[in-house]
Protein backbone atom coordinates (compact mmCIF):
# COMPACT_ATOMS: atom_id res chain seq x y z
CA UNK A 1 0.00 0.00 0.00
CA UNK A 2 2.82 2.38 1.02
CA UNK A 3 3.65 2.08 -2.95
CA UNK A 4 0.24 3.21 -3.94
CA UNK A 5 0.97 6.58 -1.40
CA UNK A 6 3.69 7.41 -2.61
CA UNK A 7 3.77 6.49 -6.76
CA UNK A 8 4.78 9.50 -8.57
CA UNK A 9 6.11 12.21 -5.69
CA UNK A 10 9.71 12.84 -5.14
CA UNK A 11 10.81 13.82 -1.75
CA UNK A 12 13.74 15.80 -1.05
CA UNK A 13 15.15 14.29 1.75
CA UNK A 14 14.30 10.64 3.51
CA UNK A 15 12.81 12.96 6.23
CA UNK A 16 10.28 14.44 4.18
CA UNK A 17 8.96 11.07 2.67
CA UNK A 18 8.91 9.52 6.27
CA UNK A 19 6.43 12.28 7.41
CA UNK A 20 4.42 11.74 4.14
CA UNK A 21 4.10 8.14 5.32
CA UNK A 22 3.32 8.98 9.12
CA UNK A 23 0.47 11.44 8.07
CA UNK A 24 -0.78 9.02 5.52
CA UNK A 25 -1.13 6.44 7.97
CA UNK A 26 -3.07 8.77 10.24
CA UNK A 27 -5.06 10.25 7.60
CA UNK A 28 -6.25 6.40 6.95
CA UNK A 29 -6.43 5.40 10.37
CA UNK A 30 -8.94 7.93 10.98
CA UNK A 31 -10.92 7.38 7.99
CA UNK A 32 -11.18 3.31 8.51
CA UNK A 33 -15.17 3.71 7.91
CA UNK A 34 -15.08 5.40 4.99
CA UNK A 35 -16.92 2.81 2.53
CA UNK A 36 -15.37 5.00 -0.68
CA UNK A 37 -12.45 4.38 0.25
CA UNK A 38 -12.69 0.81 1.24
CA UNK A 39 -13.85 0.37 -2.30
CA UNK A 40 -10.67 1.91 -3.80
CA UNK A 41 -9.13 0.10 -1.75
CA UNK A 42 -10.86 -3.16 -2.74
CA UNK A 43 -10.52 -2.93 -6.32
CA UNK A 44 -6.54 -2.02 -6.03
CA UNK A 45 -6.06 -5.14 -3.86
CA UNK A 46 -8.08 -7.36 -6.92
CA UNK A 47 -5.58 -5.69 -9.51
Amino acid sequence: MRYFSLHGTDHASHREQSSMIRRNTIWRNKHTADEKLREIVNRANIA
